[in-house]
């Protein structure tokens, strides 16, 4: 079993991570940001599915999946970019439609966040080396690999959503004529979400 001390080093280095901007966050903050806090909560709902599926596989030891990810790296994550760019174009070209813009259906802020989770392949090879070294006993990996994994997508759901929570509280705060700032500010978050997407290199 996992040591209490390995345990609780492992909680603040989630929490440490899960403050932490990324391109999924960019896209609940940017989301949230335009279409308020649901729209937000069902993308990060999308992004944390993704980021268990991540995790599920780590945790099944399926090496071959972390290397044909690994060996389609940059492409996968170009892919993401260029999305992200596009959902900011998107945003951009609404600013100023306000509550009035359309909201997207709860199947397509989901399908954002879990686009995006794949979009990034850096996570999955980061959660392969990162789980590992908190392991006290080599023995018998899975079940503490898997309650890791556990512990990590709690943390990262809780973390995603109050991100939108406050994203929404600063949309509601730019209500009325500064809602097209607002709006530009979200384009301006995706596009940095993409920067961060081709930015990241494998290490």
């Amino acid at each position: 079993m996992i040591s209490a001390e390995s345990l609780a080093l492992f909680v603040v280095a989630c929490v440490a991570l899960a403050a932490t901007p990324g391109p999924n966050v960019a896209l609940i903050v940017g989301t949230s940001l335009k279409h308020g806090r649901r729209a937000g909560i069902l993308t990060a709902t999308g992004v944390n599915v993704g980021l268990i599926a991540q995790l599920a596989l780590v945790a099944a030891g399926l090496a071959y999946v972390v290397e044909t990810f690994s060996r389609n790296f940059d492409l996968v994550r170009y892919a993401g970019a260029a999305y992200l760019v596009w959902l900011a174009v998107l945003q951009w070209r609404g600013a100023g439609a306000g509550r009035e813009a359309p909201m997207p259906s709860a199947r397509a802020a989901f399908g954002r966040g879990l686009a995006v989770a794949f979009a990034n392949p850096k996570t999955l090879l980061f959660h392969a080396a990162f789980l590992p070294q908190f392991i006290t006993d080599r023995a018998d990996p899975v079940p503490q690999i898997a309650l890791l994994a556990a512990v990590f997508a709690a943390i990262a759901l809780v973390g995603d959503v109050l991100w939108a929570v406050v994203a929404d509280k600063a949309r509601a705060a730019l209500a009325g004529r500064f809602t097209r700032i607002a709006d530009r500010v979200s384009a301006g978050i995706l596009v940095g979400g993409a920067a961060l997407l081709l930015a990241a290199g494998r290490r």
